[in-house]
Parts: structure tokens; C-alpha cells; sequence
């Protein structure tokens, strides 16, 4: 249930918060970066599609869903040789994170999602998340709008166009189609151009990279060191009418989850020490 019909965790009062935790709403954190997305789209792109699927899921699924305001900023260095993109150091990143997560479990909430929009975010996100989880008693749910969509596998015949692997890898068919669906005249498709990542070429069967996929091995470098637009993918092919695919079929998905997540069963930790450890625990 909405409280007092308000969806936003930002509108409670403190007295309401209370009543949210009693009611087991679920806070949906959206988290992103602003990092640049070629020539064609706003470096506001990841925290802009994590934000957006998590209001329309939360606005739509009241009784279940409280919409956190977004984290706008992340974990992007290697981004950085390109005008616009803000990094936050991992550890800052992954503690900053630790601390709402842990904010909230403190006031109650047993059961936290967290949506994420920039795919060099999950690593520090990952970590956080163990964090909290291990420094609290509530359960925290970590995934991208991306993988909220594949929980179909036919799906993505419906839409795609471009070549898997590398077509979605960043700024490409994917992205552009959210973003043109959220806001068309934001986006600039007369400066989009398609350009294949530059290790790709060599059509290796250990490092490629899509939203939906990676290759066994990630050799670590600076995306300028593989694209020269800042796109990597086929952004040529984007359309609103795929974008709203992608984009409802991710709120469907949050959505999903969030009633299968609060119908769980609570999972007890089981401490199998015959005698009591002589430290807190270690990490």
C-alpha cells in the first residue's frame, strides 16, 4: 500500500516511514553514473534509464514498491579521457553505498532493491551489497534494467537487430532505443554512428562484450583505447518503438520480482562453529 498515497520515499514523514516498514514496502534504489554516451546521447544516460524504470515501476506497483531518489554518480574512470564523465573512487563509491543500505535496514526495511544503469558500476555494487547484507539482517537484491529484461529468452528476437555480440555493448541499439523512447527530442540521431569495438575485430572467442553478454576473459583498458565516437554498438538501428519494448519489459520484470521477493521465506543464517570465534568476523 501507498502511504497516505505517497510512492516516493523522499515525501514520508518520519511517522510514515514507520508505517511503510510495518506495511513491508520494498525501497527500490536506482543508481547510475554520468559518464559520456557518444555524440548522439546525455552523459545523464545510465542514471537516466535506472531512475526512469524504477518510478514507473514504483508509481505503477505502489502497494509493493518505495521509489528512492537516485544515486547519480559512480564508479567510471576509465571513462575519463572523455569530456563530461564524473568518476567516484570504487571504495568511496562502495562505501556511499554501504551506508543507505545500512540506513535503511536500521529503520526497518527487510528487503532492499537496488537497479542499476552503468555496467562498470556492478563490481563496487556487488561488494556493497555483500556489505550490507553481511552487516545487517535485511536482504539486498542487486541487478541492471538490462538483465531485467532477459528473463525471457525469446524476447530479444523481438527487438534486435544488431549483432550479438557487440551491437548493445554501449551507446548502441539498446540505449539509444531507451532514450529515444523516453525523450526524443533529447537526443541528437543525426550525430549517432554505428562503430564496432575495436577488439572485436579480431572475432576472438575469449573477449567480446554486449549488455547481455561477455566473453571468458575482461582485459582491463580505457574505453578510448577501443572506440573513438564513445559508442560501441550499432546505435543506427535504435528506435522509440524498440525502446518501449525494452523498457516496459524491464518494468515488468521489477515489478515481478518485487512480489516474488516480499513472498519469500526469510533465509536464517546457520552458524556451524562448534565453539565461539575469537574475532569478529574478518572483511
Amino acid at each position: 500500500m501507498a502511504i497516505n498515497g505517497k510512492w516516493r520515499y523522499e515525501d514520508l514523514t518520519w511517522p510514515e516511514m514507520n508505517q511503510a516498514v510495518e506495511a513491508g514496502l520494498i525501497p527500490v534504489l536506482p543508481v547510475g553514473t554520468m559518464e559520456q554516451h557518444g555524440p548522439h546521447l546525455p552523459v545523464k544516460m545510465d542514471r537516466w534509464t535506472a531512475t526512469e524504470v524504477a518510478r514507473v515501476a514504483a508509481e505503477q506497483h505502489q502497494d509493493r514498491l518505495l521509489f528512492m531518489p537516485p544515486v547519480s554518480y559512480g564508479y567510471t574512470t576509465h571513462v575519463m579521457d572523455f569530456p563530461g564523465s564524473i568518476t567516484i573512487h570504487n571504495e568511496t563509491f562502495s562505501r556511499y553505498i554501504v551506508d543507505i543500505l545500512k540506513s535503511l535496514a536500521y529503520h526497518g526495511f527487510s528487503r532492499i532493491i537496488v537497479i542499476n544503469g552503468h555496467g562498470s558500476n556492478m563490481p563496487p555494487l556487488d561488494l556493497a551489497c555483500r556489505r550490507a547484507n553481511i552487516e545487517t539482517d535485511a536482504n539486498i537484491a542487486l541487478t541492471s534494467w538490462w538483465n531485467l529484461t532477459a528473463t525471457d529468452p525469446e524476447f530479444m528476437k523481438t527487438w534486435r537487430e544488431s549483432e550479438f555480440p557487440g551491437g548493445c555493448a554501449h551507446s548502441g541499439e539498446a540505449e539509444t532505443s531507451m532514450a529515444l523512447h523516453m525523450d526524443a527530442d533529447l537526443i541528437q540521431m543525426d550525430k549517432a554512428v554505428n562503430e564496432d569495438i575495436k577488439f572485436h575485430e579480431h572475432k576472438s572467442p575469449y573477449q567480446w562484450v554486449d549488455l547481455w553478454g561477455a566473453g571468458p576473459v575482461n582485459v582491463i583498458s580505457w574505453t578510448s583505447e577501443y572506440t573513438d565516437s564513445g559508442i560501441c554498438g550499432d546505435a543506427m538501428t535504435a528506435s522509440p518503438e524498440k525502446g518501449k519494448m525494452l523498457f516496459d519489459e524491464a518494468v515488468k520484470n521489477l515489478i515481478g520480482w518485487s512480489d516474488e521477493f516480499y513472498s519469500r521465506e526469510v533465509m536464517v543464517r546457520k552458524d556451524h562453529h562448534t565453539s565461539k570465534p575469537l574475532s569478529d568476523l574478518p572483511g
